[in-house]
């Protein structure tokens, strides 16, 4: 598959050290081997505006079924200051989670669990407290509950949903294990039909230059 042929991320915002752009489903954060990904995309989306930049990098992920707000910097400066502010906590990502609700999960509050994620399996599994598993990772975030609603004939809820940690499938492997999973997450438990599970970086935020950077992007369930 050509890059012409992908469709190209939508950008919300350009400086001469970073971009925020729209990542969309199905395509990887990074640029693989055989398959171009985000850098590639956004090269060719800035140049349709007039912009060009040799280099993007990439200083956060997103899963490839995850659709949604993501921050790429432009220049070796940029990398490095983006950078930094990850590794500080300081930039921030809110999710937007649509689940299978269970009736007896908490309209909000913590979820706290020892994390492994096995790369042969491709999934996360949560451990029990005490176990001793090496690789194994705290996995922390907060949640609130925004809406229910029926979907296909499934209780289902929309959930705001700040990371704490980042580890890979957090928020999937978290919520399944609350027998809530993600609507279409197949992998860890949805008997929902779609196209993958239902999640998408809605909320973006970043100290740069002495301004708080804020960015929103409104979650679609199709």
């Amino acid at each position: 598959m050509t890059e012409e042929k992908l469709i190209l991320p939508d950008i919300l915002a350009l400086t001469p050290d970073w971009t925020v752009a729209v990542k969309p489903f199905g395509v990887l954060s990074e640029d693989g081997a055989d398959t171009p990904g985000m850098p590639s995309l956004l090269r060719n989306a800035l140049k349709d505006r007039g912009a060009a930049f040799e280099d993007v990098y990439p200083v956060h992920r997103l899963d490839r079924t995850t659709e949604g707000l993501m921050v790429y910097a432009l220049t070796k400066r940029g990398a490095s200051a983006l950078s930094r502010l990850v590794t500080e906590g300081k930039l921030v990502k809110i999710y937007t989670a649509y689940v299978t609700l269970p009736p007896d999960l908490p309209e909000e509050g913590e979820m706290r669990d020892r994390l492994f994620f096995d790369r042969r399996r491709d999934k996360a599994f949560i451990l029990p407290a005490d176990a001793d598993r090496r690789g194994a990772k705290e996995a922390v975030l907060r949640y609130a509950v925004t809406d229910r609603f029926d979907w296909r004939g499934h209780a289902a809820a929309s959930v705001r949903v700040e990371l704490l940690t980042g580890r890979t499938h957090q928020i999937r492997a978290q919520f399944a294990a609350r027998k809530a999973p993600l609507l279409g997450d197949g992998k860890y438990g949805s008997r929902v039909n779609r196209k993958g599970p239902s999640l998408f970086s809605a909320e973006l935020s970043f100290p740069w230059n002495g301004v708080t950077e804020r960015f929103t992007r409104p979650a679609a369930l199709k």
